[in-house]
């Protein structure tokens, strides 16, 4: 019961470790930064459907004119009425004027097809976002297993210097009697040397790991972290392709916006001002208002760069509908790949375990067999070596399957940390 205990506590920690590790990339930059381009183009979308909104500006001015120039427009009636009073007629050669101009579109069928090829592509902007970070955590998950069969690899080579010491130590009084010859002895100091050097090289793998993993997640490991699997990859359709299915249908509407340039746009257009100016005739100071409103229609009947406007759309479609053709085809593949693969090293991780139990009662016997004198130094040293290889072996291929395993809840866009614990 307490050692049931002790394990549950000790995988409580280690998921909290690698859920630790999985909450810290999505609080890089590099995530945030996704999370900026989603919002960029939420802003652009913002943009376009703003146009479909009353525009209202102020303006002011000051005119001088070379001849007097109408301040407003000045019916005969009026101008009859003007002449027999004698008042100003609605002429100066310097005009102030303040006012506004307030336009709205009717019918612009281009903003409507723009604004659903943006949201088409703000949709594929999140799955890209998705995708960027689930590489990212399938890319921790290789790194982190590779950390952990290196920790393995490096307590391998420790257990088997501790074993070639403990037998370096009890033939070393031999020797010193004559009984043992000396070349066995220092053999054996030379293995140890060696792998006091393969020591070192392992610490600096591991250092190198160790400064990846901190690039992605901002955190230093300094132990293996011993995660396991605990669900299947649900396959459901591949996330590569949503995002570009996105595009496609952005792509669509792209075209037909571009054909909506030869489309008729209707707007509605208010302005006026006040004028304030010295009559021309009598230097009379007028104050007069003006101002209009009407529908306006603006027609593009040919233009030859619509053309070949749309024809771009149209080919970037194709790009579109090629490169889905194409990720399908290299996803299967590599779907294929990966199940083959994941099947044959799941049989190899039974077999090695089989085999270490195997090797380990082997090197007992060599061990006697050595201290008897009945085997040579590199007889021995070759029983030492198949262990801790088998070892290492068994290390590299559970490295191997949690990579496989990330790469495929990837490519079916599963959520890691609900796979690894």
């Amino acid at each position: 019961m307490k050692k049931a205990l002790i394990l549950s506590i000790a995988l409580i920690l280690n998921a909290s470790e690698i859920t630790n590790l999985f909450e810290a990339i999505k609080k890089t930059p590099d995530t945030k930064l996704d999370n900026v381009l989603v919002k960029q183009t939420k802003a652009i979308k913002n943009e376009v459907v703003g146009n479909l909104f009353p525009k209202l500006n102020l303006f002011a001015s000051f005119e001088h004119f070379s001849t007097p120039a109408n301040i407003k427009p000045l019916p005969p009636t009026i101008s009859a009425k003007i002449g027999a009073e004698g008042g100003g007629f609605w002429f100066s050669q310097n005009i102030k004027k303040i006012g506004f101009v307030a336009t709205m579109p009717l019918f612009v069928k281009q903003i409507y097809d723009t604004k659903n090829k943006i949201s088409h592509l703000i949709t594929a902007s999140k799955y890209k976002a998705k995708l960027n970070l689930l590489k990212r955590e399938a890319l921790l998950v290789a790194l982190v297993s590779k950390l952990d069969y290196l920790y393995a690899l490096k307590k391998a080579v420790i257990q088997k210097q501790h074993s070639i010491q403990t037998i370096y130590n009890a033939i070393k009084v031999g020797v010193k009697v004559g009984r043992i010859p000396k070349f066995k002895l220092l053999r054996l100091q030379d293995a140890l040397n060696q792998i006091q050097i393969k020591i070192t090289q392992i610490n600096s793998f591991i250092d190198s790991v160790t400064s990846q993993i901190y690039q992605l997640t901002q955190i230093k490991i300094n132990k293996p972290l011993d995660f396991q699997v605990i669900r299947n990859v649900n396959k459901q359709s591949f996330l590569a392709i949503k995002p570009l299915k996105e595009k496609q249908e952005a792509d669509y509407y792209d075209i037909k916006s571009q054909k909506d340039k030869f489309l008729p746009n209707f707007l509605l257009k208010a302005q006026g001002y006040r004028a304030f100016a010295n009559a021309y005739n009598n230097d009379e100071h007028l104050a007069l208002n003006f101002a209009s409103i009407g529908i306006y229609l603006n027609w593009n009947i040919f233009d030859k760069s619509n053309f070949a406007a749309i024809e771009k759309s149209k080919l970037e479609r194709l790009k579109t509908d090629l490169t889905i053709q194409k990720t399908l085809k290299d996803l299967n593949a590599e779907v294929m790949k990966i199940n083959s693969t994941l099947k044959e090293i799941k049989k190899a991780i039974v077999l090695t375990q089989n085999s270490i139990g195997i090797k380990e009662e082997l090197l007992k016997s060599a061990k006697e067999a050595f201290k008897l004198n009945t085997m040579t130094v590199d007889e021995y040293l070759g029983y030492e070596d198949d262990l801790a290889n088998a070892k290492a072996n068994l290390a590299n291929l559970i490295a191997e399957k949690n990579t496989l395993i990330a790469n495929l809840a990837f490519i079916y866009g599963n959520n890691l940390e609900r796979i690894f614990k």
